[in-house]
């Protein structure tokens, strides 16, 4: 398990391996806002990603999982193994982010910008909280102090989700 954070974004990363190949590519929406450069790219998608993008409601989604189908393309594209590939694409705001791995792989990546997250919004994060952490959990999330709870709710969202993400659940 690996966790990486950022001023605006946490990302977790979960494998059952210590030795593994991994690839992580990411990208900015601001990659296929261009019209011109948004139509090039779906033409070169395959037509289950295609149908995909173009079933999305508003166009900063379907900017989202354009730029997901192009990073999985790319990546892989580029990758000479031989072996079994596994993927895992996650997406938060104005950021797609893929990993490949030769064993099960779940990536999470998280606003910490989100309406959701943000400040004065306690009384959810605490709903929130009771509703996922497991009981262990809970106790820390409760135990620690308050300007931290934001960052370890979000530590212990994207474990889960990468996690779910690599088991298949």
């Amino acid at each position: 398990l690996v966790s990486y954070r950022t001023w605006h974004h946490y990302l977790t990363l979960w494998s059952n391996r210590y030795y593994l190949m991994l690839k992580v590519y990411y990208g900015h929406i601001q990659l296929v806002s261009n019209p011109l450069m948004f139509e090039s790219w779906l033409k070169k998608m395959d037509n289950q990603r295609r149908e995909k993008v173009l079933r999305c409601k508003n166009e900063a989604d379907k900017k989202r999982s354009l730029l997901a189908g192009i990073l999985l393309h790319f990546g892989l594209e580029n990758d000479r193994n031989e072996g079994q590939i596994f993927y895992s694409i996650s997406h938060s705001g104005n950021y797609v982010i893929c990993v490949l791995s030769d064993r099960r792989v779940g990536i999470d990546i998280e606003n910490k910008l989100r309406s959701i997250f943000s400040e004065g919004k306690e009384a959810q994060l605490d709903k929130i909280a009771h509703k996922c952490l497991s009981f262990g959990e809970t106790i820390r999330y409760e135990t620690c102090e308050e300007h931290k709870k934001r960052d370890l709710l979000l530590h212990f969202w994207t474990r889960k989700e990468s996690y779910s993400k690599a088991i298949g659940k």
